[in-house]
């Protein structure tokens, strides 16, 4: 396990089309690469070698300066991914620890994520690990080309 690095860009591209394609959303490598710049340039990410391959990666940060009204400091975890050939190994189980640990000691005490409902493998990782559904985020898709005044 160690720290991202720029060099890790392409292997962790590859990665994150994997989770994006069971997402259903694009995965244009230069979005995705300014993707990283972003969550590293704020965060932390880290990244898994098996045998000098990046098998796995997963990145986090503090949301803003924002505090509840407790005056405590919230993380993040914006992604965790393993190679589809790694996964059941405990890749993702050890990167999403030592990501907690590392926004831990940037003084959260809370650490928040967003997860697919259908990703069972990753609630069931997430569960095992104490998180407990506290929020459900919905969303809705518009028809920019509609001018009948539907969404």
């Amino acid at each position: 396990m160690r720290r991202y690095r720029y060099i890790d860009a392409d292997a962790v591209v590859d990665l994150l089309k994997q989770l994006v394609f069971l997402e259903g959303k694009p995965s244009k490598a230069r979005l995705i690469k300014r993707f990283l710049r972003r969550v590293s340039r704020n965060g932390v990410i880290l990244v898994a070698e098996v045998n000098g391959r990046i098998v796995g990666a997963g990145g986090g940060y503090i949301i803003g300066s924002m505090e509840n009204v407790e005056g405590e400091r919230y993380g993040f975890i914006e992604f965790l991914v393993v190679d589809e050939s790694y996964r059941g190994m405990g890749i993702g189980r050890s990167i999403l620890l030592n990501l907690i640990d590392k926004l831990k000691a940037r003084g959260v005490s809370e650490v928040y994520l967003e997860v697919n409902p259908r990703n069972e493998a990753a609630l069931s990782l997430y569960r095992s690990l104490g998180f407990t559904v506290s929020y459900l985020t919905m969303n809705l898709k518009i028809d920019r080309a509609s001018t009948d005044g539907k969404l």
